[in-house]
């Protein structure tokens, strides 16, 4: 089944598909005989295990953790904190490949991380990872397939780069597993010029029970997504997680700039996270929030965005547009006006927001600009300032004040 991140600019969109994997023996095994000589040779690798769901490998030294790539759709299990500092430029653990010529969008399963990888609670430090012109680009930089997971994981110290789809844990992540009980802490910087975020650059998982601390840069002109947690999400929920650091955009005309998330699209919920952040963003930026740069889904079933608390400093330009506390809007560009005729629909309910504006027009505390498939419940509240004003609206703007046709 095919996904659409349909918040992509045409030139640039990319489909990817659900793929199924799981845990599987080790490639090449064509008997039981042989089976069991594969696992044989491969023992040695690891410090125990056969890499099945019964029986994973387990990971004890760096090297052993390095040498989960050979062998991407196996089980791991994590049983000591890990050192990288002796690698000075780590390869992303899986990454994305088209899969064929005839179909250049889909993820070649042979290159991304399907298997299951289980911290359980211990931490990998010191992670750093170039690719400048990598797509899908971090400690793991695609999972991907039924089963490809990445789980109780507390991840330290971590210097990522690339293109697109760059995260300080997971690149790229397109499957049924949520990422769950991760925590990003302490110095980490995180790099790229399309989606990008501190623990997932984008994907379509699910999001829970996750923690980042990160400095997070998009860098260009028209560039798209980011987040301190996550960069572009569709179809995925967040849940009980948390966001501190900064956000930078360097360039003009940008959008989608969240202090969580770069957005929510097409998410059933964003629900119990809290955000404390900077954010600073260049001329002519638009969908920017404290929470989600931009959020929703169709009419009858708009993103539930509650219990969420934020924190955020927006340093932005006179030029920037549709600046919320919570939410900057719906999705809606100019740019793709004859795709959507309409922002996506929400509902923010229960939400605080502190902190403050700088500038910029369709500027709300809680949401910048509300269509009229979208809400913002009387449970919201705010105390932060607009240019350096007490006071300012919940809402910055709607269809009566601004028609679709004044938006960037």
């Amino acid at each position: 089944m095919r996904k659409r991140i349909s918040l992509i600019a045409v030139s640039m969109v990319m489909l990817f598909a659900l793929c199924f994997s799981g845990c599987s023996s080790p490639e090449g095994s064509s008997s039981p005989a042989a089976s069991a000589a594969s696992v044989s040779s491969e023992a040695g690798k690891f410090a125990g295990g056969s890499g099945t769901q019964e029986s994973p490998w387990v990971i004890e030294t760096a090297q052993q953790l390095d040498a989960v790539r050979e062998h991407l759709d196996g089980c791991y299990t994590l049983n000591a904190d890990i050192d990288l500092a002796s690698y000075e430029k780590f390869e992303s653990i899986g990454h994305f490949e088209p899969a064929s010529k005839e179909d250049e969008e889909a993820p070649d399963l042979t290159v991304a991380f399907t298997g299951v990888f289980n911290g359980n609670g211990h931490k990998i430090s010191n992670v750093a990872v170039s690719a400048e012109k990598q797509s899908g680009v971090g400690l793991f930089g695609c999972v991907a397939g039924e089963n490809g997971s990445v789980t109780d994981l507390v991840v330290e110290n971590v210097k990522v780069s690339g293109n697109m789809l760059v995260g300080g844990v997971i690149g790229y992540g397109v499957s049924k597993k949520p990422v769950e009980n991760i925590t990003l802490q302490g110095t980490n910087s995180v790099a790229g010029n399309f989606l990008v975020g501190g623990i997932v650059g984008g994907g379509f998982c699910d999001i829970k029970n996750c923690k980042a601390n990160a400095d997070v840069t998009l860098n260009g002109d028209n560039a798209q997504g980011i987040g301190v947690l996550a960069g572009g999400m569709e179809e995925s929920s967040i849940v009980s997680c948390s966001a501190t650091g900064s956000v930078t955009v360097t360039g003009s005309g940008s959008y989608s700039i969240g202090g969580l998330a770069a957005c929510g699209q097409a998410a059933p919920e964003v629900k119990d996270c809290t955000v404390d952040v900077k954010m600073t963003v260049g001329e002519n930026c638009s969908m920017i929030g404290g929470l989600l740069g931009h959020a929703g889904n169709d009419a009858k079933t708009p993103t539930a965005i509650s219990g969420c608390t934020v924190k955020a400093d927006i340093t932005a330009p006179a030029s920037a547009e549709r600046i919320g506390g919570i939410v900057g809007s719906g999705f809606f560009m100019q740019a793709y006006k004859e795709q959507r005729t309409e922002p996506n629909a929400f509902v923010v309910s229960d939400c605080t927001s502190t902190g403050s504006i700088s500038a910029g027009s369709l500027t709300g505390t809680i949401a910048g600009y509300v269509y009229s498939n979208s809400k913002v419940e009387d449970s919201c509240t705010s105390d932060m300032t607009v240019g350096g004003k007490k006071g300012a609206p919940l809402v910055g703007g709607d269809k009566n004040t601004a028609g679709l046709d004044g938006l960037k």
